[in-house]
Formats: structure tokens, C-alpha cells, sequence
């Protein structure tokens, strides 16, 4: 046999195998009930509260405000500082200085960090903990940064209405494995790309094959989604928490129907109060 007829059938066959491997998926995901998942007819939760400067994100002032107008959960970024065996809220990976030390910026006139921000905020609501540092960790790092989450989130149940979002699914699952629900972060093609369901396919198997909660993933633009009606269909039985959505009314409106659609952060970059939003009869 050529070279060129052998490579076409090594293709064929990983092309077979592909198919065969996502067919399996996708049964086995609609015998998935997802029970424990977030599931409130009230889906529009605050990104980094209500805000009125730039400075004012992921503070206790803002995030308290939006739970008053209504947010049943906020979504906001953190990161673990291996020195201090602490986290710490920080929007995007914090910056080091020159000894290699972080760089947090200050809330509210200090350093926050997630135990003091959870002792002022965490009663009876639900957070979305966007994890900016944890694949640049070891295994005696992260088994210290796991023990030091679970003491934060000890008190009051709040371990159960935490969700942990991380792109890195290998070392995600050893939170999923430790108690906590867990986030898959994805950033797939627009639905317009034509490699889009591709994509689609493959977070889907690892989203399948590791020990994940959910998925977390950009809606996109409104007139080009990421998140459009071709990838819902794909992603049929597998829980989205949705960040990025555009602010408008009759689009919240076809999400928050969705039975998949868990969570949605509405708008990008943006102070936006849509609680009053809901899903509910």
C-alpha cells in the first residue's frame, strides 16, 4: 500500500474514532440529571457587583449592592498567593514585583482577601469564583491552596453554593474532588466559524471525561454568537454558566428558558443591574 493510501487510512480511522467517541458522549449526557447544579429560575447574577468606578469592582461595597437590588450570586476574580497560603481578590493574574511578590489592588482602602470578603458577603448567597492562578501550581501547592479553601468556605454551607472556574480541566477536578463544584472555563469559536462544532465537540469529551461540574463560556456577539442556537443544540444536557451576554431584553428573555443555561453575567465590562429578570412561573 502507498504512503499516500496508507495516510488516507490512518485518517479515516481517527476520523471513525472521533464520531464514535462523541456519539458516546452525547448519550451518556442525556442520562445526566445534574442534580446539585445551580438550578433557580432567578439565572442573572451580578460580575463584580454594581459598580461605580473602576476601583469600586469586586469590593464589598459593590458586591453588597448588588445582592440588594437583587443578584442572587456574584461572579468575581481571585487568586492564590503561594508565600502567604492565602487568596486574595485580584481582577485578572495579579502582577508580581520585584522580589516576586504579588500585587493586589486595594477594596475598599485595603487588601482583600476571599475569607474576609466571605465573612462581610457569603451568607445565603451563591458565588462564581473565577480562578486566575491555579495552573502555575504543584501538587504540594495545591493540596495547601485546597485545605485553605475549605477552611474559608467551611462555615454555613457556603462550600455548596461555591463554583470554582478554571481552563485548566487536569487540575480543576482535584477541587471537584475535594468537595467542591467546579467550572470548566472554555473559549470556543463563533458558531460562524466552520470548525466551530469542532471545537464544541472537544470541550464537550473533556468536560465528559474529567470530573467537572459545568461548563463556563463566553455568550460572544449578539449578531455572531458563540453561544447561538447551533452550539445550545450541541451542548444539549451539559450545564452553562454563561458570562459576556449582551443586554438585551428579548435575548435574556430565550436564555433564561433554557433548562442548560444555569447562570448568566450580563453585559462585558459594565455595571448592569437585569435581577429583576427571571425564569420563574
Amino acid at each position: 500500500m502507498s504512503k499516500v493510501k496508507w495516510a488516507v487510512a490512518v485518517v479515516a480511522i481517527l476520523v471513525l474514532v472521533w464520531n464514535l467517541a462523541a456519539l458516546y458522549v452525547d448519550k451518556q449526557l442525556q442520562k445526566e440529571e445534574h442534580t446539585g447544579v445551580y438550578d433557580d429560575c432567578r439565572k442573572i447574577w451580578t460580575s463584580r457587583g454594581l459598580y461605580r468606578s473602576h476601583a469600586e469592582q469586586n469590593s464589598i461595597t459593590a458586591l453588597k449592592r448588588a445582592f440588594e437590588a437583587g443578584a442572587p450570586g456574584a461572579e468575581f476574580d481571585f487568586a492564590y498567593d503561594i508565600k502567604r497560603q492565602d487568596y486574595f481578590i485580584s481582577h485578572g493574574h495579579p502582577k508580581k514585583d520585584a522580589e516576586g511578590n504579588y500585587i493586589y489592588p486595594k477594596k475598599d482602602g485595603e487588601i482583600l482577601s476571599l475569607e474576609h470578603l466571605m465573612t462581610a458577603i457569603g451568607a445565603s448567597h451563591y458565588f462564581w469564583y473565577d480562578y486566575k492562578n491555579l495552573e502555575h501550581m504543584d501538587d504540594a501547592d495545591m493540596a495547601k491552596a485546597i485545605a485553605r479553601l475549605k477552611e474559608v468556605t467551611e462555615e454555613g454551607g457556603l462550600r455548596e453554593r461555591v463554583y470554582i472556574e478554571a481552563s485548566n480541566p487536569l487540575a480543576l477536578q482535584n477541587y471537584t474532588h475535594a468537595g467542591f463544584k467546579t467550572l470548566l472555563g472554555i473559549h470556543p469559536l463563533p458558531e460562524s466559524n466552520i470548525f466551530s462544532s469542532i471545537v464544541i465537540t472537544a470541550f464537550k469529551m473533556a468536560y465528559y471525561f474529567t470530573d467537572i461540574t459545568a461548563l463556563a463560556m463566553p455568550y460572544g456577539k449578539e449578531h455572531n454568537p458563540i453561544y447561538g442556537h447551533k452550539t445550545s443544540k450541541q451542548l444539549k444536557g451539559v450545564p452553562v454558566f454563561l458570562f459576556h451576554v449582551p443586554d438585551d431584553p428579548k435575548l435574556l428573555s430565550g436564555l433564561l428558558k433554557q433548562d442548560e443555561v444555569r447562570v448568566m453575567l450580563v453585559g462585558r465590562d459594565k455595571s448592569i443591574d437585569r435581577f429583576g429578570m427571571n425564569a420563574c412561573q
